[in-house]
C-alpha cells in the first residue's frame, strides 16, 4: 500500500476522479442497491466544502530546487523476442477447439445435457443443455467431471454423487443425487496456429507480419509512456524529499478523514464493510489506519510543495483543463464532475498534474 500510494496526491485523486465517474455512469439496470446507495453517498459526500485545513496543508520553509533535477532515464527498447512474446500470448489465449472421435479424458471441454434429481425429483439448478464443461476445472462437485472421463459422444451416463456438507444450498448439503448426463460431444483444445487467417480473425490486422509491426509500436507506446511516468515519479518525489514543510497537524486529520471517507465510499460500492475491503488489500485494520496517516501526512506535504511551485511559476488551473479532466474521465462535461467529486479535487488534480510535468520538463538525464 505504501508504494501504491507514495507517487502523489495525483494517483488517489486520480482513484476519486475514476470512481466518482463509475458512480454516475452506471445505468440503473445496471447498478445493484449497494453501488446506488454508494453513488448517492458519494455524490453528497463530494458536494460538502472541502475542510478549511486542507486549504493550508503547511508551510514549506526550504523548497528544494526544481529546476534541472537529475533522473536516470528508462530503458525503452523492445526487442524481437518481446514483440514475439506478445504474439505467443495471443496465441495462447484463443486455442482451436476441435470435436475429437475419442473418448473424453482430462483437459477435454464436453458438451453436455444433465438433470440432477434428489430421491427421483429433479431439484433447482440441477439440470441444463448444451453446456460446455472442462473436464478438471472443479466446477462441479467431486466427482461430476471425473465421472465423464473415458465418456464419448451420445453417451449416456449416470452419476450417484453426494454433495459436500458445507455446500450453500442447504436442501442439498451433504445430500445424495443423481446426475443423468448425455454427452453432445467431446472437444479438444489444440494450440492455435500463427497464420494471416488466424490474424485476420482474432485482430484488427490483416497479416502476421502487419500485426507483429503493430505490436511493436504498440509496445514502444507502452514503453514510452511508462517512462514517461517513471521520470515523472522519481523527479517530483525527489523534490518533495528535498523540501522542508512545517506540515499543519490539522491539515493532516482533514486528509486522513477525507481519505478514509473515500475508502469506504469504495467499500460500499462493491457491497462490503472497510475490514473486509481492507483484507482483500492485504492488510489489517490497524495497518491500513497506520499508513493511511503516513500517507496523509505525505499528500499534505507533497500539496504544499505543488502549491509553492505553482505560486512561483505562476501555473493556474484553466477552464480548458477542466474540460479536458473531465473527457479524460468519461464524464458528460465539466458540472458533473465537480457535482459527483468537488471542485477542490479537480482543482488539485489539475494543478498537482501542471507542477509535475514542469518539473519533468525541466529535469536533466543522468549520462
Amino acid at each position: 500500500m505504501k508504494k501504491s500510494l507514495k507517487f502523489c496526491v495525483c494517483g488517489l485523486v486520480a482513484v476519486v476522479l475514476a470512481s466518482g465517474c463509475s458512480a454516475k455512469t452506471d445505468s440503473p439496470a445496471e447498478s445493484t442497491a449497494a453501488e446506488t446507495t454508494a453513488g448517492t453517498e458519494e455524490t453528497k459526500e463530494s458536494e460538502k466544502e472541502t475542510p478549511a485545513a486542507l486549504g493550508n496543508p503547511g508551510e514549506v520553509t526550504s523548497l528544494a530546487e526544481y529546476k534541472g533535477v537529475s533522473y536516470v532515464p528508462q530503458d525503452t527498447e523492445i526487442t524481437d523476442e518481446d514483440v514475439e512474446a506478445r504474439i505467443q500470448n495471443l496465441l495462447d489465449a484463443n486455442p482451436e477447439i476441435r470435436e475429437a472421435d475419442r473418448e473424453a479424458k482430462d483437459g477435454d471441454i464436453v458438451n453436455i445435457d444433465y438433470v440432477g434429481t434428489k430421491d427421483g425429483v429433479a431439484f433447482d439448478g440441477g439440470t441444463a443443455e448444451g453446456y460446455d464443461l472442462t473436464l478438471g476445472s472443479g466446477q462441479f462437485i467431486d466427482g461430476f467431471e471425473e465421472g465423464l472421463v473415458g465418456a464419448k459422444k451420445g453417451e449416456k451416463v449416470s452419476l450417484n454423487l453426494t454433495f459436500p456438507e458445507g455446500y450453500p444450498s442447504e436442501d442439498l448439503a451433504g445430500q445424495d443425487v443423481v446426475f443423468d448426463v448425455t454427452v453432445n460431444k467431446v472437444q479438444e483444445s489444440v494450440d492455435a496456429e500463427l497464420n494471416d487467417a488466424f490474424i485476420a480473425a482474432n485482430t484488427d490486422s490483416s497479416t502476421v507480419d502487419e500485426y507483429r509491426k503493430a505490436v511493436r509500436e504498440e509496445m514502444e507506446d507502452e514503453a514510452q509512456i511508462n517512462a514517461d511516468n517513471q521520470k515523472k515519479a522519481d523527479v517530483f518525489l525527489k523534490v518533495v524529499d528535498g523540501s522542508e514543510v512545517d506540515v499543519s497537524e490539522e491539515a493532516i486529520t482533514a486528509y486522513y478523514e477525507q481519505q478514509y471517507g473515500t475508502y469506504e465510499q469504495q467499500a460500499q460500492m462493491y457491497g462490503m464493510d472497510m475490514e473486509t475491503m481492507v483484507g482483500y488489500m492485504g492488510m489489517d485494520m490497524e495497518s491500513f489506519e497506520n499508513d493511511l496517516k503516513e500517507m496523509s501526512r505525505e499528500g499534505c506535504k507533497q500539496t504544499a510543495v505543488v502549491n509553492a511551485i505553482a505560486a512561483a511559476e505562476n501555473l493556474t488551473v484553466e477552464d480548458k483543463d477542466k474540460e479536458t479532466l473531465a473527457a479524460d474521465f468519461g464524464y458528460a462535461d465539466v458540472a458533473s464532475m465537480i457535482i459527483n467529486v468537488g471542485e477542490d479535487t479537480v482543482n488539485n488534480y489539475i494543478l498537482t498534474e501542471k507542477v509535475v510535468q514542469f518539473i519533468a520538463d525541466n529535469a536533466v538525464a543522468e549520462s
